[in-house]
């Protein structure tokens, strides 16, 4: 006769096994969440790039167009001034045509853009380093988001794009 009362090894998990493999778990998870949150903040800045070379061939399109004023010396407009029933001068053009840069960053961008129109051998940082007479250099900056950390807008991105005559 057999005895059916023989100690058999014990199948499944243990308790300690099944809280190891929880902590792993959440663990990965952890890490998939703080992927996600990069990748997002990833595609933000590309998106505020691509906003930013959007606008400043937008710019150059305008310059090239009234190539004739010193852009340099040109001051934005605060509001449109030349309409089809106002006629306006080159200058006057450039002007609302500056303006009109500076509200689509603001809008586009954030609320803190900046862009100006200077001339190429006064920025001097690459791609801007052209000293040839009348070459500009576009320059937009917007700030951007370091959450390691404050959170706030503390770093700022900035695309250059130079215009040579």
């Amino acid at each position: 006769m057999t005895d059916h009362c023989a100690l058999t090894p014990h199948r499944g998990f243990t308790l300690i096994e099944v809280l190891v493999s929880m902590i792993m778990l959440a663990v990965g998870l952890l890490g998939l969440a703080s992927l996600q949150t990069l990748a997002l903040r990833q595609s933000q800045d590309a998106t505020l790039m691509q906003q930013a070379i959007l606008l400043a061939t937008s710019m150059q399109a305008r310059i090239r167009a009234n190539a004739d004023v010193n852009w340099a010396t040109v001051s934005p407009n605060a509001v449109d001034s030349c309409t089809k029933n106002i006629p306006c001068t080159q200058v006057q053009l450039a002007a609302n045509d500056y303006g009109q840069w500076t509200r689509e960053a603001r809008q586009s961008l954030t609320a803190n853009a900046h862009v100006t129109i200077q001339l190429s051998r006064e920025v001097n940082t690459p791609p801007c380093i052209s000293t040839a007479p009348g070459a500009l250099c576009l320059v937009t900056t917007w700030p951007r988001v370091d959450t390691k950390t404050t959170g706030f807008f503390s770093k700022n991105a900035t695309f250059y794009l130079e215009i040579l005559p």
